[in-house]
């Protein structure tokens, strides 16, 4: 199963503002190859989850923060600015997910004196589904089989 995260990194990559270079969570650490500015780190924030009387609904809403890093404030704003444009007009199926919406929520900026970076931060409520016929399914194999809770008598 492909995680909604994978296919969300794709878009991201495929706006075009950082290459390949976005990244699940955390960054490489110095000294690495791959870490060139600018780029981008997201990861998921919080679930809104809803329901109806039958259970859970098929759309999924979640929250995600996109953090973008450059030595010039000008350009990481930029970027910033460019990504939203393009995520906020992002509609339709896209590998294996409905998107419904990007909503921009709030957007901050600020200067890490380790890094000597600008750091960007977006947060994003986003609205999809997913598509393939694997998503009830867990994205992993459970170490110990299913057992019944119920005494067998």
């Amino acid at each position: 199963m492909i995680i909604f995260e994978q296919t969300l990194r794709d878009l991201l990559i495929q706006a075009n503002v950082v290459g390949n270079a976005v990244f699940l969570a955390r960054a490489p650490q110095k000294p690495a190859p791959q870490l060139q500015t600018p780029y981008i780190v997201f990861f998921h924030l919080a679930p809104n989850p809803h329901y109806t009387h039958g259970g859970p609904l098929q759309t999924l809403d979640r929250d995600y923060q996109i953090g973008i890093f450059h030595p010039s404030q000008t350009t990481a704003l930029a970027i910033g600015e460019t990504l939203r444009a393009y995520l906020e007009g992002t509609r339709g199926d896209y590998e294996n997910a409905r998107l419904y919406a990007f909503f921009h929520k709030t957007q901050t900026i600020q200067y890490e004196f380790d890094t000597q970076l600008f750091h960007v931060v977006q947060e994003y409520r986003i609205l999809f589904a997913l598509l393939d016929e694997t998503r009830n399914q867990p994205a992993i194999t459970t170490a110990v089989p299913n057992r019944s809770h119920r005494s067998q008598s």
